[in-house]
C-alpha cells in the first residue's frame, strides 16, 4: 500500500482515475473469453485468447497477458492468483486448454481459493490500512460497537482533533455484495455526524461502476474514495 497515495486521500486531494479508462490485463480476457465462447467455442487454448485481446488492444503485451492467464483461472497453481471472484473466471480443462469456470459444474470458489483464504485476504488489507495510517502519525481502533452505521475502524490525532471514519469494502466478496455494502456506507455516510470526514477503500471494478453523481453527492458529506486495486498484492490508488 502506497502511504503517499493515502496521504494525499486524506489531505482531501481529488480523486484521479489515473489508468482507469485503461482496461486491466484480467477485464479483457474475460471479454475475450466471453467472446469466444458465445462464438460456440466452449473450449479454447491460450494462444486463442491473447489472439483476441489483441484484435482489441494491439500493444498489450503478450507476456503480461500470458502471466494474467494463471491468475484468473480458479484452478490454477499460482500462488498470486486472484481472490476477488469477479477476477476468477477461467477454467483450465488440460495444460494449454481452458473454459469459462461455472461453480455449478466445475464445484463453488471455496474449493480452488478456501474459505481462510478470503478471511487472511481481509485481515491483511486491513493490516496494511491501519500500518500506514500509523505511520502518518494517527491512532487506529477498530470499531468494537454493535450501534449501527459505525465504520470499520477509527482513525484519530489529537493535535488536531480529526476524527476519521473508514470503511472498507471486501475485494474478495461477490460484486452483488460489495454493491450492498456500499449503499448500507453511504447511508451511514450521511446519517452519521460523529465524524469529520470518511475514507471509503473500494475495489477497482466497483468504483468504475459508481455513477459521478454518487460520488459528488459523498464529497457533500466529506466522504472520499480510495480505490483499491489488487495486482500481486493490495494498494490503494487514488
Amino acid at each position: 500500500m502506497s502511504l503517499k497515495q493515502v496521504k494525499t486521500r486524506i489531505k482531501g486531494a481529488p480523486l484521479s482515475t489515473g489508468d482507469l479508462d485503461k482496461k486491466p490485463n484480467w477485464v479483457l480476457l474475460k471479454e475475450a473469453a466471453e467472446s469466444i465462447y458465445r462464438s460456440g467455442k466452449v473450449y479454447f487454448t491460450r494462444k486463442e485468447l491473447i489472439s483476441e485481446v489483441k484484435k482489441r488492444d494491439p500493444a498489450r503485451s503478450e507476456e503480461s497477458l500470458e502471466f494474467e492467464i494463471d491468475l484468473v483461472t480458479v484452478n490454477s497453481s499460482s500462488k498470486d492468483k486472484y481472490r476477488d471472484p469477479e477476477k476468477l473466471f477461467l477454467y483450465r480443462i488440460e495444460r494449454g486448454k481452458y473454459t469459462l469456470y461455472n461453480p455449478e459444474e466445475h464445484g463453488e470458489l471455496e474449493k480452488y481459493v478456501g474459505t481462510q483464504r478470503l478471511i487472511t485476504t481481509r485481515k491483511k488489507l486491513v493490516e496494511e490500512v491501519v500500518k500506514t495510517l500509523e505511520e502518518m502519525g494517527f491512532d487506529v481502533t477498530p470499531s468494537r460497537s454493535n450501534k449501527p452505521l459505525e465504520p470499520d475502524m477509527i482513525a484519530e490525532k489529537g493535535d488536531d482533533e480529526r476524527s476519521i471514519g473508514i470503511w472498507i469494502i471486501d475485494p474478495s466478496s461477490p460484486l452483488s455484495t460489495q454493491y450492498r455494502y456500499l449503499a448500507y456506507i453511504i447511508g451511514s455516510c450521511i446519517l452519521n455526524k460523529n465524524y469529520s470526514e470518511y475514507i471509503i477503500l473500494v475495489p477497482g471494478e466497483l468504483y468504475r461502476r459508481i455513477q459521478q453523481e454518487v460520488i459528488d453527492v459523498l464529497n457533500k458529506f466529506n466522504a472520499k474514495l480510495a480505490i483499491i486495486k489488487e495486482e500481486r498484492r493490495y494498494t490503494i490508488q487514488i
